[in-house]
């Protein structure tokens, strides 16, 4: 008699893993001049003409926010500042991704993974999420703990 194996083609529902990618600075951009849209795209225009790959890029009320490698810090400090920018730089910051699939739709899920984040007392600069994961960017200091924090929650 013949065995024979299934393959399985999706991931069960819940927490898959938890995975930290580091090497990051944020950059918060702050007060620009009305038109703000006009504003936003000079400063992206600032960051591209320093040829600054930029993550995690976020629309606030007066500016933006976004990750840049933390290899181009200073480069891109010195640009914003030359150019009169007001902003924030964080340095050492990481990416603390919570793999889950339909994260979404799992009732609460998020929300949970929330709580934790912030209960654990790290320091979070965002979060976002998509389809499949939670994204949360913290101190890289934080991270490691924050992480083994959220898997222990799941485990």
């Amino acid at each position: 008699m013949a065995v024979t194996t299934e393959t399985g083609f999706e991931k069960k529902r819940g927490i898959s893993r938890v995975e930290i990618r580091e090497g990051y600075s944020q950059v918060h951009v702050r007060d620009l001049a009305e038109p703000v849209m006009d504003s936003r795209l000079g400063v992206l225009k600032v960051v591209k003409n320093e040829g600054v790959s930029l993550d995690f890029l976020k629309l606030t009320t007066d500016g933006l926010s976004f990750l840049i490698p933390k290899e181009a810090t200073d480069r891109i400090d010195s640009c914003l500042r030359g150019a009169g920018y007001a902003f924030d730089l964080g340095r050492d910051r990481s990416i603390v991704l919570v793999h889950a699939v339909n994260i979404r739709d799992e009732e609460g899920l998020i929300a949970r993974l929330v709580a934790i984040a912030i209960g654990s007392g790290a320091k979070l600069d965002h979060l976002g999420d998509m389809h499949d994961r939670l994204l949360i960017v913290a101190e890289a200091a934080d991270a490691r703990a924050l992480a083994d924090r959220l898997r222990g929650a799941f485990a």
